[in-house]
């Protein structure tokens, strides 16, 4: 029968393993990213993650399988080899179940991307679209042209209607990006 490890070894293991998650950490600020955790996220938005997880879990068997990944991969329009979407699960799996489950998806949608941009740079952006008559509005519609018209070789008519469907639009018809920079990027 194997001698039970020393605790000296047990304690060194553990430093080990606080380690490679503290590198792991570094290198995901350093890559623009700030993981948080679930207690860190409001309740609206834990059932927004609980909605696009019901999404693409469609089996409805609480893990998202690579199928259902490789799937969700099609639908954005990002063509993804097999060995792409291994690695996806890989990097976000855990537990090494091979599939991604809920707490394991909201570790990885709650990554906050440090401004890799300035809120100047992307409210610049917004204005390109902006509506002359209401300052920080944009119509949909145009955005879904000017897309269509110069970005057909990156992004189908199909995924920009999508896109641009997703926008939160007021009863005038109008996405209001400057709330939108308010609530994302502060």
């Amino acid at each position: 029968m194997p001698e039970p490890a020393a605790p000296e070894q047990d304690q060194q293991q553990t430093g080990a393993d606080d380690n490679t998650e503290q590198e792991q950490e570094q290198q995901q600020q350093q890559q623009g990213f700030t993981t948080l955790s679930a207690e860190d996220l409001s309740e609206e938005e834990l059932n927004e993650f609980k909605e696009i997880f019901n999404l693409v879990d469609r089996d409805g068997g609480g893990s998202i399988s690579n199928s259902e990944l490789g799937d969700l991969m099609d639908t954005l329009g990002i063509n993804a080899t097999q060995e792409e979407i291994d690695l996806m699960i890989n990097e976000i799996d855990q537990d090494s179940n091979g599939e991604i489950d809920f707490d394991e998806f909201v570790a990885v949608m709650s990554r906050k991307v440090n401004a890799m941009y300035t809120i100047d740079q992307v409210r610049g952006a917004f204005r390109v679209f902006e509506d002359k008559s209401r300052p920080g509005h944009i119509l949909p519609a145009e955005l879904e042209k000017t897309l269509n018209d110069h970005c057909s070789s990156v992004i189908s008519k199909e995924q920009v209607h999508e896109l641009v469907r997703q926008l939160e639009v007021d009863s005038h018809g109008f996405f209001h990006y400057q709330e939108y920079i308010n609530l994302n990027l502060h």
